[in-house]
């Protein structure tokens, strides 16, 4: 980072511009309305001002002096930032010279190696205020970054957090515990939109009556079963996302990535429940303890689960404990593992040539599990196994002993769609060689069906056996 953000306190700043030029005005233009004290000098000043229509906004402005006429060196005494937007080369170097001299800030504009300060690219809904800046060095992804925002923003948000600002003393009054304040602060922002072209004093009526609302309601908190995704963090949703960022306890386990636990909230109770080597966590059980006390204690509580909760992923048990409590319980899909790295790898899932179904199971093996699976893998179809990297060599035993070809295309996927995926190809017969001789290691996932030779980075000369697949 180059630049350090800083807002300033408008009332007690005096801004010197000089210059009449079309840069010179949009500055004006940015500061016109903050209450900021503004001096313009310059030939021509007048005439700019009206080309640029501001006429109209500096008539009568008691914060704004318009000098028409050359700069002077008395004219730095007082301010406290200087903008310099001149054609003239001369003008601008001795301005400079003279606000450097007197360890001024100054701003050239559009010319960042002689500033020692830049104006950032700004967007705003009412009071709320955002910076954006790059340095100088990507100004189209700044442009691009401000219009994703105010595309995301409702209007209405500027009006609701002015209103916000009038009423917060007494919201505070009505809701004194800080964690459910916090909470019917997040929902009324998740629904700013419904504010849309109403005026504050009818906002700040409904914001009230909204919190007397919640003063009698309910003094637990809410859990949301939030899917993780498999490890890329740009997968998941904004409403996980969200959630995160909202999340006053966050219970994961072990299949999801740091990268995803980095968007969490800076404050938020993070509560591992995973298994480890050697080591069965606190268990399932406890996992409902611990999602009961928090909520029960008023605080929002996340339970971040690997790929999709309702995946293989035991999120029935959970709501049955939540619901026994009469816990609001919400839950946010992700992106489950096999969607993942089917789409890092290039693996239609079902394909007209290929497959015409798609069958997820579990490696947790039971009696007469390889019998199920024959009917629902084999020729036409694909076969995603989770879990099943220890059980490898029973799995490739157990299909092929039910009837399945041993030829037929094998992907096993380690860490898929994280930086250190690893992807590794063979058939139902070699797949005990290729997760044993590769070290493969969970999280990983088996994809088991003809669709495995669309894979982008597969090389059908280095698997001799799926060749001979393909060719049969």
């Amino acid at each position: 980072m180059t630049h350090i953000p800083v807002f300033l306190t408008a009332e007690k700043h005096h801004i010197l511009i000089v210059g009449a030029t079309s840069a010179a005005m949009a500055k004006v233009a940015l500061f016109l309305n903050t209450g900021i004290r503004i001096t313009l000098v310059g030939h021509g000043t007048q005439e700019a001002a009206s080309a640029a229509g501001l006429t109209d906004d500096i008539t009568g402005n008691a914060a704004l002096s318009v000098q028409d006429r050359p700069f002077t060196n008395d004219d730095l005494n007082d301010k406290t930032l200087v903008y310099i937007g001149v054609e003239d080369d001369i003008t601008e170097e001795r301005v400079l010279r003279l606000a450097t001299t007197r360890k001024m800030s100054v701003n050239v504009i559009d010319k960042p190696a002689k500033s020692n300060f830049i104006t950032p690219a700004q967007f705003a809904r009412g009071p709320l205020q955002v910076a954006f800046s790059s340095g100088g060095v990507a100004p189209v992804f700044v442009r691009r970054l401000r219009s994703s925002l105010e595309r995301l923003l409702p209007p209405s948000l500027g009006v609701l957090a002015a209103a916000a600002g009038n009423v917060r003393g007494r919201i505070k009054t009505l809701i004194p515990d800080g964690t459910r304040r916090r909470l019917f602060w997040d929902r009324l922002y998740d629904n700013a939109g419904t504010y849309a072209d109403m005026n504050q004093n009818d906002v700040e009526k409904l914001v009230v009556e909204a919190a007397r609302n919640h003063r009698v309601g309910a003094t637990v908190g809410q859990v949301q079963l939030v899917g993780a995704g498999p490890g890329d963090p740009d997968l998941l949703t904004i409403k996980a996302h969200r959630a995160l960022q909202q999340a006053d306890v966050i219970v994961y386990d072990r299949l999801v990535s740091r990268d995803v636990l980095s968007l969490a909230r800076r404050d938020a109770d993070l509560i591992f429940v995973g298994k480890r080597e050697g080591e069965h966590g606190v268990g399932q059980e406890g996992i409902h303890e611990i999602l009961i006390r928090e909520a029960l204690a008023g605080r929002r509580v996340v339970r971040l689960k690997g790929g999709d909760p309702l995946l293989f992923a035991r999120a029935g048990e959970e709501l049955d404990a939540l619901r026994k409590e009469d816990i609001h319980v919400e839950i946010v899909p992700g992106i489950s593992a096999f969607q993942g790295i089917a789409a890092s790898a290039q693996i239609p899932m079902t394909d007209r040539a290929h497959s015409s179904s798609l069958t997820l199971v579990t490696g947790h093996l039971q009696d007469g599990a390889f019998k199920d699976w024959a009917r629902l893998s084999g020729e036409g179809q694909t076969l995603a196994i989770y879990m099943g990297v220890k059980g490898a060599p029973r799995i490739s035993a157990g299909l092929i002993g039910e009837g399945v070809a041993s030829n037929t295309p094998v992907a096993v996927v380690e860490n898929g769609t994280r930086a250190n995926e690893r992807r590794f190809y063979g058939t139902l017969e070699t797949l005990p060689d290729v997760v044993s001789e590769n070290a493969v290691k969970s999280p990983a996932l088996l994809l088991i069906g003809d669709v495995v030779q669309c894979a982008r980075d597969l090389n059908l000369n280095e698997y001799e056996p799926l060749l001979q697949a393909v060719s049969a």
